[in-house]
Parts: structure tokens; sequence; C-alpha cells
């Protein structure tokens, strides 16, 4: 459950990215020479000399590792499950997971999902897939 939690600030690199994730888009950067994608956006291309790309993530990930939170972050209350995702694409995302209980596993599939309400940017999330 979210009370009015404190939200993102875009930046001139970071723009994009919260435009789609308001349209429920997961955008990476993608390096148009290797393929290889990063994860959060950064004004450097960290696999080449080009700039960077927008791609739209497939939304799959596995499960890598997970936690409890029992301190909430401001506009979330706790407690609450938080994980670190490999994406299909490569890049690692740590997001809080959504509809897992005690039953979710490392090494389990999960899909995006997006937090429910609240002001500013929508932030993404996991579950099970």
């Amino acid at each position: 459950m979210m009370a009015g939690r404190a939200h993102a600030k875009p930046s001139d690199v970071t723009v994009e990215f919260w435009a789609a994730a308001d349209r429920g888009v997961l955008l990476l950067q993608n390096d148009a020479r290797t393929g290889r994608c990063q994860f959060f956006p950064r004004p450097v291309n960290l696999f080449g000399e080009t700039k960077s790309q927008w791609k739209a993530a497939s939304g799959l990930g596995t499960l890598i590792a997970v936690t409890t939170v029992r301190v909430p972050a401001p506009g979330f209350e706790a407690p609450y499950l938080v994980g670190l995702i490999k994406l299909a694409e490569g890049p690692r995302v740590f997001a809080r997971l959504l509809n897992a209980g005690p039953h979710v596993a490392l090494g389990q599939k999960v899909r995006l999902a997006w937090e429910p309400g609240g002001e500013g940017p929508r932030l993404y999330a996991f579950e099970p897939a």
C-alpha cells in the first residue's frame, strides 16, 4: 500500500525514460554496435563511444535477490518486498515486487508491473510471471 510517495524528478537525461514509464513502457539505453543495454539512464554509453539509443525492454526477467523492507522509503508502507531482477536484455534492475509473498523464490521468472496510483511519474515494479 502506498501513501503520497515522493516521486522522481526527471532530468535532461531521464525525461524520455519517465515519459515512457507514464505510458507503461520500460526503456533501456542500447548500444547499437554491440547490442548491449544499460540501466539506469546515463548521459554516456557504457559500451562504446557512440550515443545510446532508447529500446523498450521486454519486461521479462529473473529474480536474483530479494529482501523484505521493514523501514519504508518515503511514501511507502512497510513491510514490502524488493528484488534485484536480471532483465532478459542483460541489465539488473532493483525494484519493488508486487503480488509476491513468501512463495517467491530466487531464480523465479518475473514480469514488469507498475506501482498503483501515487503522484508523479509512474514507477516500474515486477511480479511473478
